[in-house]
C-alpha cells in the first residue's frame, strides 16, 4: 500500500501530456479514494454536472480538504464505494490494475471552448483554483499514512478510558449504596446529554453497585 506522501508526490508529477488525464484510484476497505489532481479529474471531468444531474439522486462528490501534519500545506481527496466506479467515472479510455489496491484509469480531457491550446500550466492552474474553494476540514487526528490506516483510523478520544480494575477498585473503596439510592442514579441520570463512553462508565458503575449489594445481602445477612 503506497504511502500518503508518495501517492501526492505522484499527484505532482503530471508535467507531461500523457499524465494529464490520469486518474489514481486507491482501494481503502469498500471504497475508493483519489487524491489532488486524480479528485479534480473525477468531481470536475467525469463526474461534472452534465453528467451528474442524469444519476438518481443528482449529488455532487464530496470533496474533503484536508491540512498536512506539521505543514502549511493540505490536499483534496474524494472517494465513492466500489460499486459505484461507474457512476463516477462513466467513460475512460484505459483502465489498468496496477496491483489490487491501486488502479489507472484514463478518461479524456475536454476541448477548450476558446479554441485555444490544453497545456499543463492551464489545467493545473484550474486544480489550483478548484482546490483552493474546497472548505477546509481540520481533523482532530492527521497523521501521513497509507489511505487504509487513515481509513481505519478513528478520532482520539479527548479524555482517556477508565479501565475496568480502576472502576473496581473504587468501588471497593467506597460503601455500597442503599437499593433506594441506586434507584434515584438511574431515574436521575440523562442519557441523551453525556457521551456514548460516560454512559458506558455508568452502566459499568451500576453493575459493580448491584454486585457489592447481592454480595452483601448474601454475605453480610
Amino acid at each position: 500500500m503506497a504511502k500518503l506522501a508518495d501517492i501526492l508526490q505522484q499527484e505532482r508529477d503530471r508535467d507531461t501530456a500523457d499524465k494529464w488525464g490520469i486518474i489514481h484510484l486507491y482501494k481503502t476497505g469498500s471504497f475508493y479514494s483519489a487524491y489532488e489532481w486524480s479528485a479534480w479529474l473525477i468531481a470536475v471531468i467525469t463526474f461534472n454536472d452534465e453528467v451528474r444531474m442524469a444519476t438518481k439522486d443528482r449529488k455532487p462528490i464530496a470533496v474533503t480538504r484536508i491540512p498536512m501534519k506539521d505543514s502549511d500545506e493540505t490536499f483534496c481527496r474524494v472517494g465513492f464505494p466500489l460499486k459505484s466506479i461507474e457512476k463516477y467515472i462513466p467513460t475512460r479510455l484505459n483502465y489498468e490494475a496496477e496491483d489490487d489496491k491501486h488502479l489507472v484509469i484514463t478518461v479524456a480531457l475536454p476541448e477548450p471552448q476558446d479554441g485555444t491550446e490544453v497545456t499543463y500550466e492551464r489545467l493545473a492552474e484550474a486544480v489550483a483554483k478548484w482546490k483552493e474553494a474546497q472548505p477546509l476540514k481540520q481533523p482532530k487526528d492527521n497523521k501521513d499514512s497509507d489511505p487504509q490506516e487513515e481509513t481505519d483510523r478513528q478520532p482520539k478520544q479527548g479524555k482517556t478510558k477508565r479501565t475496568l480494575l480502576s472502576l473496581i477498585q473504587e468501588a471497593q473503596q467506597q460503601q455500597a449504596p442503599a437499593q433506594g439510592g441506586l434507584i434515584m442514579q438511574i431515574m436521575s441520570y440523562q442519557l441523551s446529554q453525556h457521551t456514548p463512553a460516560a454512559n458506558y462508565e455508568f452502566i459499568l458503575r451500576l453493575r459493580l453497585q448491584i454486585a457489592s449489594i447481592l454480595w452483601q445481602q448474601a454475605h453480610l445477612r
